[in-house]
């Protein structure tokens, strides 16, 4: 049974959060955001990174928001600030469980024949939403990255400690 329609694209829809689409556009467009939208004091700058990914990603759920007439901004403003901004490390984590938790329930619905519209672009929203938060989170809390990149500057003072030497 099709659940989804055929794209032009030749991708189809997928109930799945990540796919193989979902694996390069994390592999190829986030990874080159780890510096680029850090803060000083490690926070990422989820913004900035929703504003380049509406702006530049080619990735199926962002083009079907886009064609719903979602931009960057707004999208920012309605489904990420609420769910990032002012909330605790922990309450963020909650957030992005609840939507990861979401993401699987959708992939549950048997909708029955081709999906409405409106249910593909909850599906696209859910996906970007947990892509975006969970990458963010990452950024923000790995320990990794604050060792590396953070305002500790590990990678200069080892070099230090090293006399120079890498």
């Amino acid at each position: 049974m099709k659940f989804f329609r055929s794209r032009s694209d030749k991708r189809r829809w997928s109930r799945r959060l990540v796919d193989d689409e979902t694996r390069v556009f994390v592999d190829e467009v986030l990874e080159e955001t780890s510096e680029i939208f850090r803060t000083a004091s490690g926070e990422f700058q989820l913004r900035g990174l929703c504003l380049d990914v509406f702006a530049s990603a080619p990735i199926t759920d962002i083009l079907h928001l886009k064609e719903a007439g979602v931009d960057g901004e707004q999208f920012y403003r309605r489904e990420l600030a609420p769910n990032w901004e002012g909330l605790t490390q922990e309450q963020r984590a909650h957030k992005i469980d609840q939507f990861i938790e979401l993401s699987h329930m959708l992939g549950q619905a048997e909708p029955g024949g081709h999906p409405a519209d409106q249910f593909l672009e909850i599906v696209a929203t859910v996906h970007v939403k947990v892509l975006l938060l969970a990458w963010a989170h990452d950024r923000t809390y790995s320990y990794m990255d604050r060792l590396f990149n953070g305002p500790l500057q590990y990678r200069s003072h080892r070099y230090r400690l090293a006399g120079g030497r890498v």
